[in-house]
């Protein structure tokens, strides 16, 4: 390799190797502060639902919020230890005196913990607390029509009342409950679940979830080209199919190719839509279609087509 060659090649290397360590790079967040907001320092509550609030970190990707009582110099227990996504979290706590803290993570780097300390005196704001849902999460898209929708218990609470409201907010489920779970069969179709909670004279605010049923599997793929058995010179290959949506949640269809009858040797998978265009050398090639929705529901694998490139 003569001098100008060698000097190019470490040239591209040094560049390469930076432009790699940029894309690495995660921002130093350990010398930032986390701004706790609320309770306040020293607060005095009446209500055992508490909702823990601090200002977003720029750079963090997470939270970690730690609870004690009365406090972390000396700790009777440590209630909640857990990392968050977001800057809040709820939680229901007995009565008596506790220390709160939350740090800043990211891939990296964490911040040093920000505390202070409330105090719950009672329960007598009932009408204060926040449910807490657990189960099912929110948003959750599935296949499995029976959830167990649960929640946690509010200090106090002698019963709880469970509404469910379809897409058109037409209400097709109410009951009340002591229990802090019931177990509910959805149709097909996007809901709205909410629970309050009621000490027989005063109830909180519903909080409420979203969930969205689909059990139907996507129709079966028809392939169409190239044709069963037939044979091109042409190497750019345009594969065409055919498939009726279902109604219900997002579907897609997945092309897979192999190069043996068996169906082991995978040349390539992807996700595509009809026409799907892939440059192949010659041979022979075997090739299905599957369709997914985003209920994971999934459907038949197609007829098996062969053709092959001269």
């Amino acid at each position: 390799m003569n001098k100008f060659s060698f000097t190019y090649f470490s040239f591209l290397i040094f560049f390469s190797f930076i432009s790699c360590e940029e894309i690495l790079i995660v921002e130093d967040i350990s010398k930032r502060e986390v701004v706790l907001t609320a309770p306040a320092n020293n607060a005095a509550l009446s209500s055992s639902g508490v909702t823990f609030s601090w200002e977003a970190v720029d750079d963090a990707t997470k939270y970690q919020l730690q609870i004690a009582t009365p406090n972390f110099d000396a700790p009777l227990q440590i209630v909640t230890d857990t990392t968050v996504t977001k800057n809040s979290y709820t939680q229901q706590l007995n009565i008596g005196k506790y220390e709160w803290r939350v740090r800043a993570l990211n891939s990296s780097y964490e911040t040093a913990y920000f505390r202070k300390s409330f105090e719950i005196l009672n329960n007598d704001d009932f009408q204060n607390n926040t449910v807490v849902l657990l189960t099912p999460s929110n948003n959750l898209t599935t296949k499995t029509a029976l959830q167990k929708l649960s929640w946690d218990a509010i200090i106090g609470a002698v019963n709880y009342q469970l509404q469910i409201l379809d897409e058109s907010n037409t209400l097709v489920k109410e009951q009340s409950t002591e229990a802090t779970f019931i177990n509910f069969t959805f149709d097909e179709g996007k809901y709205t679940w909410k629970i309050r909670a009621s000490n027989g004279t005063e109830q909180t605010l519903y909080t409420s979830r979203s969930i969205t049923v689909d059990t139907k599997a996507p129709n079966t793929p028809t392939l169409s080209s190239p044709a069963n058995a037939s044979t091109t010179t042409n190497t750019s290959i345009n594969f065409q199919w055919s498939r009726t949506p279902i109604a219900g949640t997002a579907e897609r269809d997945s092309i897979y190719v192999y190069t043996g009858s068996t169906l082991t040797n995978l040349n390539f998978k992807d996700r595509g839509t009809s026409p799907y265009n892939k440059t192949l050398t010659t041979g022979t090639y075997y090739w299905f279609v599957k369709s997914f929705d985003d209920a994971g529901n999934e459907s038949a694998r197609s007829t098996v087509f062969n053709f092959t490139i001269n």
